[in-house]
């Protein structure tokens, strides 16, 4: 294994002076710290002002109702919807039961009739 020197990018630097931080740097993340410390706090006094002209309780109260009300409508849509699919659902099987039937009847005429039938049977 080789001994690190000065100019391997990997040796350890023990007695180097810092390099400086370049001053725009420092600018934009104390004008960054700035606007967010600002922001944040004129958030917060929003806030606090907010039931002097609001009525937060009354407020989310009836958030809570437009939800209620949301939720039912939602629920009442899911079951007329399954009403509606009931009602289709009954009357294809009506529709196939009378078609089975008629077309029964019809075999059975012919079979009394006494016409031969075409087919394997």
């Amino acid at each position: 294994m080789r001994p690190p020197n000065h100019r391997d990018p990997r040796s350890r630097r023990v007695f180097q002076r810092r390099r400086r931080v370049p001053a725009g740097v420092v600018f934009r993340q104390l004008s960054a710290v700035l606007l967010m410390l600002a922001g944040g706090s004129g958030i917060i006094i929003g806030i606090q002002q907010l039931p002097e002209q609001v009525d937060v309780v009354l407020l989310v109260s009836e958030a809570v109702a437009d939800l209620i009300r949301g939720v039912q409508q939602l629920l009442e849509a899911f079951l007329g919807l399954a009403a509606v699919v009931l009602i289709a659902a009954l009357v294809i099987l009506a529709t196939v039961l009378i078609l089975g039937g008629l077309w029964r009847l019809l075999r059975l005429i012919r079979m009394l009739t006494g016409k031969p039938t075409q087919g394997r049977r």
